[in-house]
């Protein structure tokens, strides 16, 4: 009898130990978590509908010869709840990030305000990198005709989109339109990351997810800054993600005749051997 007793005894307790292991997973599932997520967005094409050259003002735009891609990712609002399922799901997704919310957000931050922010920040991205292309073009290209060239030159059209990653982009994106060069040779190209009047490349958000939306849409081209050069994996396939600081580099190796950097990998980059 004592022994069929501590039978019974010891069947129970891993079956009741598993009952609770499996209600606080249930549980941890259902809870919401202070993290956000971080996911690949949608690519789209800079020409011929999102960026153009206002003619009615009497600039000259050339015609462009390939594509330039803006990249985007999924971010969490700061007021949206994430759950232990959705943070799960992210993990197993494998292109997908977790990261805590006060990474991004400031304690308090309505997704009002984020979306203000984000949107003032693109707009004054889109003027920062018409002075980023008239002085560039300036260096390169010093018989161009840029007089009348202003703020009221550009016409982009671009909805639900906000922040400054776009910077790089917009910005090669108006060297090609304002200058007779034909810079881009037909080719599919992407990039990420703020500029500045001087054309310096600064570092943006979720890299790794614009490397994947990238290959996606099928660039051969990747331009990055070199500060985000921490934040990519040791490999990279599929595309060649090229490290920059300023965006003369970009305008010289996009003209060079030895494409050099052609082939697939991360080029410019010390800390991954680059």
């Amino acid at each position: 009898m004592s022994l069929r007793t501590n039978t019974l005894r010891f069947s129970r307790t891993p079956l009741l130990i598993k009952v609770i292991v499996g209600v606080i997973a249930i549980a941890s599932l259902a809870a919401p978590m202070n993290f956000l997520l971080i996911s690949p967005g949608p690519v789209t094409k800079l020409f011929p509908k999102v960026l153009s050259i206002n003619t009615a003002d009497n600039v000259r735009a050339y015609p462009v010869h390939g594509q330039l891609n803006l990249l985007t990712i999924y971010v969490t609002n700061p007021e949206t709840k994430v759950f232990g399922v959705e943070v799960l799901g992210c993990w197993i997704q494998g292109d997908c990030v977790v990261l805590p919310r006060s990474v991004m957000y400031i304690k308090g931050t309505t997704d009002v305000q984020e979306s203000k922010s984000g949107y003032r920040d693109m707009v004054k991205s889109q003027s920062t990198a018409l002075k980023a292309a008239v002085n560039a073009i300036g260096r390169n290209f010093p018989d161009v005709n840029l007089a009348g060239v202003s703020d009221a030159s550009i016409k982009v059209s671009l909805k639900n989109t906000g922040g400054p990653s776009g910077g790089l982009v917009f910005t090669l994106g108006l060297i090609d339109l304002l200058t007779p060069q034909d810079i881009l040779q037909g080719r599919n190209i992407a990039g990420t990351g703020t500029i500045a009047a001087d054309g310096t490349i600064g570092a943006i958000g979720g890299v790794t997810e614009k490397i994947i939306g990238a290959r996606k849409a099928g660039a051969s081209i990747l331009f990055i800054s070199t500060q985000n050069c921490q934040q990519l994996p040791k490999q990279v396939g599929g595309i060649s993600v090229i490290a920059i600081e300023k965006i003369d580099q970009a305008i010289k190796y996009l003209m060079a005749p030895d494409k050099a950097f052609d082939s697939a990998g991360i080029h410019g980059c010390a800390s991954v051997g680059a």
